[in-house]
């Protein structure tokens, strides 16, 4: 036999089993047309000449990773629903006298034209629509659009290395799959696991405690920095604890619904629940991938969006008023000079000072244990203290006075003490060798032009006056050296201009602080404007926001693939049950009755798993979003709720489109 006939036959093969093949090859196209445009956009020149180029580079180079990673994996999984259901098929021409090298070259070619499609296809629907998803990224970053058309040869490249590479694993699999197995195996092989599994309690025990430890770590870390820490420990306790429930775990809720006499005799419970039993040992993989895949597009977008949709309150805890001036170890006339130099940029730029604060306050990171703060520098290897990492910011009673009204007067070892997030139960602090005893824990603390720190717990400090500020400053400074923290003083000012005026305000204030304070002889300081921030956080937030979008799409794709093959495997695996079925009497009502139930408990189980996934991780979420200067639970929760709504229709909405194939093979 000559190639060309190898080729033929496998155009043949592909043609018989469209119906398999078809969905493999689209998202194969879908997967291959989003790493082209991921890659595009990481090198093209023009967009990486805009605002916020570094931090947009390092976002989509992290989505560049996380799709080349999961195409892998999933094109892998995928291949394998394929080849158990061309085995019998390989089988039948083995015994018809066609020798395994032959069916191995066979397959060859059947890999080729596919990988060639998935391939070319996927390169031509992402050339297509790169500049559309550009426009909508452009869109959501506020940036202006960029003009031009290219193609971009290194993501071609790398578009082809990479399918390359998995459709030649993916062959190589296949052939050992074929080799490995007798010709009987493989006609076979479609017909295996039907022997009913055993209840096997210590993996459901195992799923029970992964899953609860995962969520117990999500549900009692406090701090977002342990948060962090914590994040991926419990992203793989709830993995693991997925796996064994759906493995073990439903089979043991299966075979109790059986014992249950009044829910198991009823014709549609009877086929579905029995039906179950049998193959959930196989469908437990595909059913966990589904609610991990479901799980992982719900947070991605819950957190995405919660960003971006917050990023102007964000914004204002960072930025209380619009342009920030901070100095660190100014002496009296530096202090002095910040001021003067905010009066003279504002007059210079045409603007006048709608509200001006000033504050000067020390901050530096601790220990509490306690009621001790603990100082240590850090060394690589050396002994973590003991207590919990908290920032302290110590103030003086004259600038408390600022803010309010009533203000009692202290002994110079007596403090205020203010904390939203800490313990409010202490009688005393001690710090070094100094102790301080607590007059009284403050209710609220307004400081209009001071971020408000809200990654650690934050205790603020009010004690008597710069003496002892200056004590605490030189005890942190024998501790940390060159790290130490200096005395900060902050001045805000609020301008009545608009967006332009108030950066050219910001630009006047930097450069009269040059001339005025050369070679920082009184003291280090810069300036910062609100608007130039947000310019930087949209780059930052409508990035994430578009990755999670993109992600999203992706592993929603990946999600409909597996349900859809699914569905076909378990239609031709009903599809002779339910024959006999109807031929000892079962009407066809009661047949799509009995299929309706099978299909909805294993189709909306990994659903109900990923929302319930979800709000297991939602306090943990909460404080990783902290990190981002995100604090609105109230937000996150709200868009948590919408992407849940949307992704459920969506899920309904695959499901209809796929139980349609599973009602056509069964009937």
């Amino acid at each position: 036999m000559n190639s060309f006939f190898y080729g033929r036959l496998a155009v043949s093969n592909l043609k018989k089993n469209i119906g398999l093949y078809l969905p493999y090859i689209l998202t194969a196209v879908g997967i291959g047309a989003m790493y082209y445009i991921m890659g595009a956009i990481t090198r093209d020149e023009g967009i990486m000449e805009m605002r916020g180029a570094s931090e947009l580079s390092m976002i989509l180079g992290l989505g560049c990773g996380v799709i080349a990673i999961f195409s892998v994996i999933f094109l892998f999984y995928t291949n394998s629903f394929l080849i158990k259901r061309r085995k019998k098929e390989f089988g039948l021409f083995n015994i018809l006298g066609m020798e395994k090298r032959h069916i191995g070259k066979m397959m060859f070619w059947e890999t080729l034209i596919v990988a060639f499609i998935s391939i070319a296809g996927g390169l031509i629907v992402g050339i297509i629509l790169n500049k559309l998803v550009v426009l909508a990224m452009v869109r959501l970053m506020e940036f202006e659009v960029p003009f031009g058309f290219h193609i971009s040869g290194g993501a071609v490249i790398s578009v082809i290395i990479l399918f390359v590479c998995i459709f030649a694993a993916t062959l190589v699999y296949n052939l050992f799959q074929v080799q490995k197995a007798s010709p009987i195996e493989l006609l076979r092989s479609s017909n295996q696991g039907e022997r009913e599994p055993k209840t096997r309690w210590l993996l459901t025990l195992v799923g029970v405690l992964a899953l609860g430890c995962g969520y117990g770590i999500a549900i009692i870390v406090e701090s977002p920095i342990d948060a962090l820490a914590a994040f991926f420990l419990a992203v793989l306790l709830v993995i693991l604890g997925t796996y064994c429930l759906f493995t073990a775990g439903s089979i043991a809720v299966l075979k109790i619904l059986r014992r249950n006499k009044n829910y198991y005799y009823k014709t549609s419970h009877f086929t579905s629940v029995s039906g179950m039993i049998y193959r959930m040992k196989q469908n437990a993989v595909g059913l966990s991938n589904i609610c991990i895949l479901s799980t992982m597009v719900l947070v991605m977008l819950a957190g995405t969006f919660s960003l971006y949709m917050g990023r102007d309150v964000s914004l204002r805890n960072r930025y209380p008023k619009e342009i920030m001036m901070y100095g660190y170890g100014m002496t009296e006339s530096g202090k002095a000079l910040l001021k003067e130099c905010a009066v003279q940029g504002a007059a210079d730029t045409g603007n006048s000072i709608e509200d001006i604060s000033s504050c000067t306050s020390l901050s530096f990171a601790g220990y509490k244990d306690g009621e001790e703060f603990i100082i240590k520098a850090w060394q690589e290897g050396g002994e973590v203290p003991e207590g919990e990492l908290v920032m302290i910011e110590w103030l003086t009673l004259e600038e408390y006075r600022q803010f309010t009204e009533h203000a009692p007067e202290l002994a110079e070892d007596e403090v205020l003490v203010y904390t939203a997030h800490g313990e409010r139960d202490d009688s005393q602090y001690r710090i070094g060798e100094q102790t301080f005893r607590i007059k009284e824990f403050l209710p609220e603390l307004s400081l209009d032009d001071m971020q408000i720190e809200i990654a650690y717990d934050m205790y603020f400090i009010i004690v008597k006056d710069e003496a002892v500020l200056q004590k605490i400053h030189e005890l942190q400074k024998t501790v940390y050296g060159e790290r130490a923290s200096s005395i900060e003083t902050v001045v805000a000012l609020d301008v009545s201009g608009g967006k332009e005026e108030e950066i050219a305000c910001k630009e006047r204030i930097a450069q009269l602080l040059e001339e005025k304070n050369p070679d920082a002889q009184q003291g280090e300081a810069r300036v910062e404007s609100r608007s130039q921030r947000s310019d930087a956080d949209m780059t930052i937030y409508g990035g994430f926001f578009f990755l999670g979008i993109f992600l999203g799409f992706v592993f929603l794709m990946a999600t409909t693939m597996i349900i859809y093959y699914k569905q076909v495997s378990e239609g031709y695996e009903d599809k002779e049950r339910f024959a006999i079925m109807r031929k000892v009497g079962m009407s066809r009502k009661e047949v799509r009755s009995s299929i309706r139930s099978q299909v909805v408990k294993v189709f909306f189980l990994p659903l109900i798993m990923a929302c319930i996934h979800l709000l297991a991780a939602f306090p943990m979420m909460n404080r990783l979003l902290m990190l981002f200067g995100m604090a609105d639970v109230k937000l996150f929760g709200v868009c948590s709720i919408v992407m849940v709504g949307i992704f459920a229709v969506i899920y309904v909405i695959v499901y209809s489109l796929t139980a349609r194939a599973y009602y056509k093979i069964v009937e």
